[in-house]
């Protein structure tokens, strides 16, 4: 939240936080977390990545997630889904509210 105040909100550069290396056994920290930093006002995705080892060994077999095949790896590629699909219905949204104060 600091580096958002110093550094980030003072060039006015558009950002949203995205939480990632979640533990997937302790969703509700990740959800504390989200709480905190929108009642601080500082924008967060909804989605957020959980940590599994899928990442680790793509990163290994140099694959994307999208490619690789084992434990977790659907669960993985899910979560960055999710955040692209956030990010894509906001883009939508603001274009769209540009488009009709136009």
């Amino acid at each position: 939240m600091e580096t958002v105040r110093r550094a980030v909100r003072p060039v006015g550069v558009a950002h949203r936080v995205l939480l990632t290396r979640v533990d997937p056994r302790s969703l509700a920290e990740a959800l504390e977390a989200q709480t905190a930093l929108m009642e601080a006002g500082v924008p967060a995705f909804h989605a957020f990545v959980r940590a599994y080892k899928a990442h680790e060994r793509a990163a290994l077999e140099g694959k994307p997630i999208t490619g690789f095949r084992g434990p977790n790896a659907r669960e993985a590629e899910a979560d960055y889904r999710r955040v692209a699909e956030e990010l894509l219905r906001e883009l939508g949204e603001r274009a769209l509210a540009r488009a009709e104060g136009a």
